[in-house]
């Protein structure tokens, strides 16, 4: 009989292993114990290949359960589930904060506990196969479009991804950076993760510790230590994204860390050695921003050692139609085909798609989400339709309550402080709040997050 999932028992009291031994077997998993995270470590490390999910018990003498949920790097190698009997309300909160995906209280019933475990193989299964479409889209032959500017780019990435020069990427908001980062990452062989960090979307107050970790007790709500973004990124990648918006004074650690491959957590003393092949990605103009006073030149310098610039769409019209119908995949499935009506072609090309391929991709899934069964129909109003007028006319009252309507205001309010901004950053300016707050009221309102 082929054995049943793995789940990584960590937990210091016997007879908590013992019984859900018994428990984990009687429904069809294999249990895999460790006492103590030291050897939940291990067991992460071994050649077996890792868990579907780790049970970890908060309450363990030497490293606590939250102290190792928080060292371990992100995204999480396993689904966690925390169980423990002695937790208080704010250490549950902290655990799921942390990236557990349930909290389970002892003794816990085995309906609990299989409901528990099933659901976080569920998510953990939707994250790998997230992570490896993304991969399979981003390999540098798989960067879709067949301009001479994308042919030139994949050639680029194809030589430059190999090495550990940090890479500059350059482009409007929208055009696909983050996309290149992931081809570049793939190109080089490193063994490590992509870690990226979206330097406008983070509270500048956050930003240091999100970067450089910290260590217990640092400042107020630290409680346990914590690898900060660059340290997760240690035998892999690290993208800055946004890096024109990071506030000088992370500038100077940041070229530190760049100068020394050491990191210091917040807090501490001792540096971390860290191996992370560093790639920056911006819409802005470094060297105008150099010149003005905001961006360090000497750390403009060591991030610039290759520059790759991805042009607008505008400029790259033969990449129109492979992108629309690889997002007509990526929504409906290969199997349904992507039809132009008249007109639809001659439409596209004279749009300026000033949100670029994203606006694209947005504009496919619209399309995808109005189809009624069939064949995926492009045609001109699917381009001209965001360019009409806002409309005038009063809400038809009474179909949404009144918070409804307000929120909908509100999204076409930052929709069109996003498009003027062109980042999360720029709208905040415009809007005149807080960047941090506008992400977490983006996120809030169910938009999507660029």
């Amino acid at each position: 009989m082929k054995p049943g999932p793995r789940i990584l028992v960590v937990d210091d009291d016997p007879g908590v292993l013992k019984a859900l031994r018994g428990l984990l077997s009687d429904e069809g998993f294999t249990p895999v114990e460790a006492r103590s995270t030291a050897e939940a470590s291990r067991v992460l490390d071994a050649p077996e290949g890792l868990p579907s999910v780790m049970l970890l018990d908060l309450r363990m003498p030497a490293e606590t359960g939250l102290e190792f949920l928080a060292r371990l790097p992100r995204p999480l190698p396993v689904p966690v589930v925390v169980l423990s009997g002695e937790a208080s309300p704010s250490e549950a909160a902290q655990a799921l904060k942390l990236g557990a995906t349930d909290f389970v209280e002892k003794p816990p019933s085995p309906e609990r506990l299989v409901t528990a475990l099933r659901n976080a193989m569920a998510l953990g299964s939707l994250q790998e196969e997230r992570e490896r479409l993304l991969d399979a889209l981003a390999r540098p032959g798989h960067l879709v479009g067949e301009s001479p500017s994308m042919n030139t780019l994949r050639q680029l990435i194809a030589r430059v991804g190999p090495s550990d020069a940090a890479v500059l990427i350059t482009g409007e908001t929208g055009t696909g950076k983050e996309r290149v980062a992931r081809a570049l990452h793939l190109a080089s062989g490193r063994k490590g993760r992509l870690v990226a960090v979206n330097c406008a979307a983070i509270p500048s107050t956050l930003l240091e510790s999100e970067l450089f970790g910290h260590e217990k007790g640092a400042f107020s709500g630290a409680v346990s230590r914590r690898a900060g973004r660059i340290e997760q990124a240690h035998g892999g990648t690290l993208l800055l994204d946004e890096i024109g918006d990071m506030p000088l004074e992370l500038q100077a650690k940041l070229l530190r860390v760049l100068e020394t491959r050491e990191v210091e957590r917040l807090g501490g003393s001792v540096p971390v050695p860290v191996d992370a092949r560093v790639l920056a990605a911006t819409h802005q103009e470094l060297a105008r921003a150099v010149k003005e006073g905001r961006f360090r030149q000497d750390l403009f310098f060591r991030l610039n050692v290759m520059p790759l610039h991805i042009p607008p769409l505008r400029e790259r019209l033969d990449d129109l139609l492979p992108l629309a119908r690889a997002f007509a995949a990526e929504f409906a499935g290969p199997e349904v085909p992507l039809v132009l009506a008249p007109g639809a072609d001659i439409a596209l090309r004279a749009y300026s798609w000033p949100g670029n391929v994203r606006e694209l991709r947005n504009v496919i899934e619209r399309l995808n989400l109005l189809r009624a069964g069939g064949p995926m129909s492009l045609g001109p109003e699917a381009v001209s339709s965001p360019l009409a007028p806002a409309q005038t006319t009063s809400p038809k009252l009474g179909d949404k309550s009144y918070r409804e309507h307000v929120e909908d205001f509100e999204r076409e309010l930052i929709r069109a402080a996003l498009a003027e901004g062109e980042s999360i950053a720029g709208a905040a300016r415009l809007l005149q709040v807080d960047r941090g707050n506008l992400y977490r009221r983006i996120k809030a309102l169910g938009m999507p997050v660029a």
